[in-house]
C-alpha cells in the first residue's frame, strides 16, 4: 500500500515537472520571437540612419500587408544605387525577411531570404524626423507585435 501511495505522489510530481518544462519551452520560444522582431526593427532603423536622403524622401515608408515592390538589387558588385533605390532595396529585404512574403516572387529570387517570424510583417511610419517601426507575427492563435519609435 505504501508503495502505491509513493508511486502516486511520484507520478503527480513528474507530471508537474513535465508541465513546467513545457511552459518553459513555450516561454523561451516566445522570447526568441520577440527578440528577433526587435532585432529586425532596430536593423531597419539603423539602415534609415545610414541613408538620410532615402529616409527624407519617404522611401522607407510602408504599411502592414504591403507586398514588397520591385527594386534595384544593390548587392551586386556592379550596382550603383541612388539613396532612393537603396532605400527601396533595404525595405524590400526587410519585408521579405519578416516572413509573410516568403513565397512572393520578389522575395524568392534574387534575395533568397531566410524568414524567422511566422507570418511576420512590418510597417514604417515617418513623421518628420520621427519614425515608428512596427513588427508583427503570429504566435499560436494570437497576433503579437512590437513598436519601436526613434528620432532620426
Amino acid at each position: 500500500m505504501e508503495v502505491l501511495v509513493a508511486l502516486a505522489v511520484l507520478s503527480i510530481g513528474l507530471l508537474g515537472m513535465a508541465g513546467m518544462q513545457l511552459f518553459s519551452m513555450k516561454s523561451s520560444h516566445s522570447a526568441y520571437l520577440q527578440s528577433q522582431a526587435s532585432y529586425f526593427a532596430y536593423d531597419l532603423i539603423d539602415k534609415m540612419r545610414a541613408n538620410p536622403v532615402g529616409f527624407g524622401n519617404g522611401n522607407y515608408e510602408s504599411a502592414l500587408s504591403t507586398i514588397p515592390g520591385s527594386f534595384t538589387n544593390c548587392q551586386t558588385t556592379t550596382a550603383t544605387c541612388s539613396p532612393d533605390q537603396l532605400a527601396a532595396f533595404e525595405l524590400t529585404q526587410w519585408k521579405c525577411a519578416l516572413g509573410s512574403y516568403e513565397n512572393d516572387p520578389v522575395c524568392i529570387a534574387p534575395l533568397n531570404m531566410t524568414t524567422v517570424l511566422p507570418n511576420g510583417d512590418g510597417s514604417v511610419v515617418r513623421n518628420g524626423v520621427d519614425v515608428t517601426v512596427t513588427v508583427q507575427w503570429q504566435e499560436g492563435s494570437n497576433t503579437e507585435s512590437i513598436m519601436i519609435m526613434a528620432e532620426l
